[in-house]
Formats: C-alpha cells, sequence, structure tokens
C-alpha cells in the first residue's frame, strides 16, 4: 500500500503489487515529495514502513556538501570527476588563493557561481574575475566550482559544436551494503548557440536548461538515436566506454557518501530508498597512459526529479523503479546494477 503525494507516481504505477491509499497510516511505503525528517518516531512505532528518502541525503543534494564529502575520493584537490569547488562562504581565503596560483600559471580561470540549493541554472553565473566572484557571494549563499573549459562538445547540423550534459536516473537500494542502480534510459539537453569561452552571459550558449525558458528552442534527442550520432563523431570513444567511466564516477561518490556514520555520511536506514538524479557533463582530460580521455564530471544530484519525460517516453518508468526499491526485483526491469 502505497501513500504518496506525487502526481507522476499516481497516474504511472500500474504494478499489480503496488496499491494507492489515502490513509498515511495503513501505507508500507510513504514515497513523499517533501522531505521526511521524523525518522526516529516512524522506526520506533512502524519500523517496517519504507520511505524514498535516507536520512542526511543532502549531503548528496546540496551543492556545498556533495563537493566536501567528494574530497574524500580525491584528497584536497578532489576527484577527477567532480570540477574543483569551492565553499564562497567559508573557503574564500583558498578560493582566492587558488584562482590567483592558476593566474600566474597562465591556466584557464573561468569559473561559474552556484546558489548551494537551487536549480534549472537560477542565480548561476560565469565570470573570470576575481572581484565579480567575490561579489557574487553577497546575494545568497553559493559554490564557485571550475568551469569546464574544454567540453566534449556535440555536431548539431543546425547550430555547430554545442555543449550538452546528460542525465541518469540512479536508485538507491541501500546504503550498508552499498546497492546502486542505474535506469537503462538517460537523458540530454543541449546548448542552442556553439560553444566558446566567450560571451559569458549568453545564455543559450553556456547553458542547457531550455525546458523552463519561454520562447527558447528545446532540443531534444532519446538516447536510442543519441549513441549513434556520438560515435560517428567519436569513434574511438564507444557509448559503453564512457558510460563505464560514468558508473565508475557514480559508483565512488555513493562509496564515499556512505563511508562514514551520520550525519558525516547517508544514513543506512534499513527502510529507506531513494531515486536521484544525476547531471553530467564530459570534458577532455588526459588518462594515466598520456591519451586523450572523456573525463565524466558530475555537476549535481537532484533530489525527487521531474520524471516526466521518463514516464511520456518509457511508460513502465515507475514500475521498474518501484520493483527494484521496494520488491528487490530486477528481472525485466530497465536497470543496470553500479555496486
Amino acid at each position: 500500500r502505497v501513500f504518496t503525494d506525487i502526481q507522476q507516481v499516481l497516474n504511472n504505477l500500474t504494478h499489480p503489487r503496488f496499491v494507492f491509499t489515502d490513509n498515511e497510516g495503513e501505507a508500507d511505503i510513504l514515497y513523499n515529495f517533501s522531505h521526511f525528517k521524523d525518522y526516529r518516531k516512524l522506526s520506533e512505532e512502524k519500523p517496517e514502513v519504507m520511505v524514498n528518502q535516507f536520512p542526511c541525503e543532502n549531503l548528496l543534494t546540496v551543492k556545498d556538501c556533495l563537493a566536501s564529502i567528494a574530497r574524500r575520493a580525491g584528497g584536497p584537490e578532489g576527484p577527477r570527476w567532480l570540477p574543483r569547488t569551492f565553499n564562497l562562504q567559508t573557503e574564500l581565503p583558498q578560493f582566492i588563493s587558488y584562482f590567483q596560483q592558476r593566474e600566474r600559471r597562465g591556466e584557464d580561470n573561468h569559473w561559474i557561481c552556484k546558489p548551494w540549493n537551487l536549480a534549472r541554472s537560477l542565480d548561476t553565473h560565469i565570470t573570470n574575475n576575481l572581484n565579480s566572484i567575490i561579489r557574487h557571494r553577497e546575494s545568497s549563499p553559493k559554490v564557485v566550482c571550475k568551469y569546464i573549459e574544454e567540453p566534449v562538445l556535440f555536431e548539431r547540423e543546425d547550430v555547430g559544436l554545442v555543449k550538452f550534459d546528460v542525465r541518469y536516473v540512479v536508485l538507491l537500494r541501500s546504503a550498508r551494503p552499498l546497492r546502486l542502480y542505474s535506469y537503462e534510459v538517460f537523458w540530454l539537453r543541449f546548448s542552442n548557440r556553439a560553444f566558446s569561452l566567450d560571451d559569458l552571459d549568453d545564455y543559450e550558449k553556456h547553458f542547457t536548461v531550455m525546458n523552463y525558458a519561454p520562447g527558447v528552442t528545446l532540443k531534444q534527442v532519446h538516447c536510442e538515436d543519441f549513441i549513434p550520432l556520438f560515435e560517428k563523431q567519436y569513434p574511438e570513444y564507444p557509448w559503453t566506454m564512457v558510460q563505464a567511466s560514468i558508473f565508475k564516477a557514480f559508483a565512488e561518490l555513493f562509496q564515499v557518501a556512505s563511508s562514514k556514520p551520520a550525519p558525516l555520511g547517508i544514513c543506512d536506514y534499513p527502510s529507506s530508498r531513494a531515486i536521484y538524479a544525476i547531471d553530467l557533463m564530459l570534458k577532455w582530460d588526459t588518462g594515466r597512459d598520456g591519451k586523450r580521455i572523456m573525463q565524466p564530471q558530475i555537476l549535481e544530484v537532484n533530489f525527487n526529479p521531474d520524471c516526466d519525460r521518463a514516464c511520456q517516453y518509457h511508460p513502465t518508468f515507475f514500475n521498474d523503479v518501484f520493483s527494484t526499491l521496494f520488491l528487490d526485483e530486477t528481472d525485466n526491469c530497465h536497470v543496470t546494477c553500479i555496486v
């Protein structure tokens, strides 16, 4: 019995093992859009009731926390799969020092300022001006991330080489032991203008979130169509190889996020299950063997993501999600085990 306030679940969960109830008190599964907080009461009164959230998952979904825990995988510089990030509220001196060191070495110094806890590119700015970055912290709490100056681009016949990002939906079945799955379909977003490191205020050149701006063209390509186009443009980089590096990054992220007890890590509450959307880009980097590689860059992790496109094009989406998370059944589900 499922109690939920999410209309997409109500409209699309049709698996016969699940029925909806309007009575929260009789539900076996609480699948809520808002954040659940009283785990202690739930664990004492109804420990068997499952919830679609983990205690302390904000360590993943809030950008300053994400950068902090990611450093467990890569030391002070952070892992290769996360852009170098500073918390402008607590690490401003360290950021200024790092910026000036790069400036002295003649290295690229474009940075992107983001609010800790907003999405859709709201209040997000790109600049290579140190004074501007310092001023941005005055409007709201922000992180500053190294802007990807050499992204892997995608050829759009009508535009040229543009930025794109990729969204994967991941399913966290358990924190300890870590059991993580990815939905087999991923989603793509594209810029509308050819990429170059100028015109930093040109939204359609530097950003990919086009589905919330009125009057802006939204380019859609389904993943099954994208893969052959991508491999035609980059024949030395088959998508299976690229995706393997993406899943490796996901595995490392969730391993470090659950490696310490709460509140320093995701709590291993046994009745918790969760779905997240991870947005990423690819950048050109150099591997340990000196060869050029496509390095995933995790941009953010989203709680309770909008699954409208998933439901629209893949009607079994929530059936697969609920089977994986709550029945522990993955046969005939469109999911891949990562860990």
